[in-house]
């Protein structure tokens, strides 16, 4: 039996007395100094490159905190080229042109492109929001899918344009941009996409007009409950007789009136955005965005006077819509007409955005009530009311299965 202090012949004794000297004693090691100067070498040459890239990065940082400073936010917007389907007065239909380096997206093919798409954008904020910078534009998304894309643009109200009420977007201007989409692209057949109060334009021109051209609606961030907007639909029951005289006497809202109240629904990211730009000056495509998105809340456009009491008074006080009691064109010698979401019987695909806090989901969902048909879908995306829209997620989360849907009713 071997003794409990003597170690066993293992493979790892061995090796142990294959290094040691005859007199058991282990040779002394060779001079690290070779080693340790390769070692310090390396750990010099990782700082420099750690360095060079502060340096680049403080650099790059540099030139575009300039860039921004110098220029205007709008430069940076609606990048895409276009030209007029239909130019009469202020409205215009705009058609765009595919870029030639677009990539093309997953699913195109030729049943992508035989109905063509509408765009419609509320009336608050300029069209460019469906196409803010060349990495962040739904338009370009839809062309790379194959569709034929167009955009509705109702043009700014001046005061000569007080007048002006949901009427004529929902029973002139509405019939007339999908009169020049069809003819444009020699169709019967079209898709209806709009963001915020632009899918209830679609929905209500479809109902209103009883239009059989229409092959689908796709909503986004649109509410059909206005009483479970949340803040707004208190508000709006709160104060509907002060807002209503006010209005009355200032004429058109100013459009900056409506992006001071839009950035007062979300006051902490105001105090931290500017802090956030500074730390990623040195990306370019950050910055870009940042404009974008600062052209988009900081240009709102006037709500013409008419327009906005009646959507306030029908819409967001008496929630008609959802009661298939809105009316429009009580002003027509042929008498007015009921827009009764009832009457819709295409398929409609609706998006809501998981911590949108101006149009909340409850919201949204009611279509499935509101609508006729029952080939209704409601998806919830991630984002608040500009970031379900157009926000990281919106391409992955919104654009796509748009355009999927859109190719799968084609």
């Amino acid at each position: 039996m071997n003794d409990a202090h003597e170690p066993r012949d293992t493979a790892e004794t061995q090796t142990k007395r294959g290094r040691s000297g005859a007199d058991g004693t282990r040779p002394p090691r060779p001079p690290r100094a070779a080693t340790g100067g390769r070692g310090a070498g390396r750990t010099l040459g990782r700082a420099r490159r750690s360095l060079n890239r502060r340096a680049a990065r403080a650099a790059k940082g540099f030139v575009n905190g300039l860039d921004w400073f110098l220029r205007d936010p709008e430069d940076v917007v609606g990048p895409t080229s276009w030209h007029p389907a239909l130019q009469r007065d202020k409205l215009t239909v705009r058609r765009y042109e595919r870029p030639d380096a677009a990539p093309r997206a997953h699913r195109s093919g030729p049943m992508a492109t035989r109905v063509p798409v509408l765009l419609i954008p509320p009336l608050m904020v300029k069209p460019y929001i469906f196409d803010l910078t060349e990495e962040r534009s739904f338009v370009r998304h839809l062309l790379a899918a194959g569709f034929d894309t167009y955009l509705v643009d109702f043009g700014e109200p001046d005061e000569d344009d007080s007048r002006v009420s949901l009427d004529d977007y929902v029973l002139d201007w509405m019939p007339a941009a999908v009169d020049a989409v069809c003819a444009a692209a020699d169709t019967e057949r079209i898709f209806l996409t709009g963001y915020c109060m632009g899918g209830l334009f679609a929905l209500m021109h479809t109902a209103a007009n009883d239009d059989t051209r229409v092959a689908g609606i796709i909503t986004i961030g649109s509410p059909i409950d206005s009483h479970k907007m949340g803040v707004l639909s208190v508000l709006s029951r709160g104060l509907h007789r002060e807002v209503d005289f006010l209005a009355s006497h200032i004429g058109n809202v100013p459009g900056e009136l409506s992006s001071q109240m839009f950035k007062l629904m979300s006051p902490m990211k105001q105090v931290t955005r500017y802090a956030d730009l500074f730390m990623n000056l040195y990306d370019e495509e950050y910055v870009k965005g940042f404009d974008a998105l600062s052209a988009w809340t900081g240009n709102f456009i006037d709500y013409p006077q008419d327009a906005f009491r009646q959507l306030f008074r029908d819409f967001m006080r008496d929630n008609k819509l959802k009661d298939g009691r809105f009316v429009v064109g009580a002003r027509r010698p042929e008498g007015p007409i009921v827009a009764d979401l009832a009457k819709i019987t295409v398929p409609v695909l609706a998006f809501a955005g998981a911590t949108d806090n101006v149009v909340r989901e409850a919201a949204v969902r009611e279509i499935c009530a509101a609508v006729g048909t029952a080939d209704v879908t409601v998806r919830v995306a991630p984002g608040g009311h500009m970031g379900v829209f157009a926000g990281r997620h919106a391409p992955a989360s919104v654009w796509q299965p748009t355009a999927d849907w859109m190719t799968d009713h084609a």
